[in-house]
């Protein structure tokens, strides 16, 4: 099942600016687009059609931050019938317009979702609860830091410890 849902989520990644064929979908999720996307919602805690307006939102800004292609153009490549829908949209899931995100406003990234899964516990454990005296519990706090920060040979000794 995870297999499929991943291959259903690159192929709706691939169809982001596109249409997506029911055929298709339905062969690589095995699911009718109705019934996926009620187990999407299940699993994402959002619907398919939210998942995927904020991807094309989150993808826009590629568009817009490395080309010069109009936003009409981008807000059609992306499925919008306008350039206001498109702006309006934008605006609420970025917190800014397409014009201030191209001109370098910040912007929100919304990563692609993997399903993955954890497996945990299932093993036996023997639990003993016993009192202890008190006691103290000190520790050194160290940032972690790559080699090529460490610029003198103590530096170094200490990034190699």
């Amino acid at each position: 099942m995870m297999q499929q849902f991943n291959q259903t989520m690159d192929y709706l990644e691939q169809q982001l600016t596109g249409e997506v064929e029911m055929k298709r979908f339905q062969q690589l999720s095995g699911y009718s687009y109705p019934l996926f996307s009620r187990l999407f919602s299940i699993l994402a805690d959002m619907t398919l059609a939210e998942y995927l307006r904020n991807r094309r939102l989150s993808e826009a800004v590629t568009d817009l931050r490395e080309t010069t292609e109009k936003v009409i153009d981008i807000a059609l490549k992306y499925g919008y019938e306008s350039a206001d829908a498109f702006s309006a949209a934008f605006k609420k899931f970025h917190g800014a317009t397409p014009s201030e995100v191209r001109n370098g406003k910040p912007y929100r990234v919304f990563p692609k979702l993997q399903l993955s899964l954890k497996i945990t516990g299932g093993k036996n454990m023997d639990i003993k609860i016993q009192k202890k005296a008190a006691f103290t519990v000190a520790g050194v706090l160290l940032e972690a830091i790559d080699n090529s920060q460490c610029p003198s040979a103590v530096g170094a000794a200490l990034c190699q410890s």
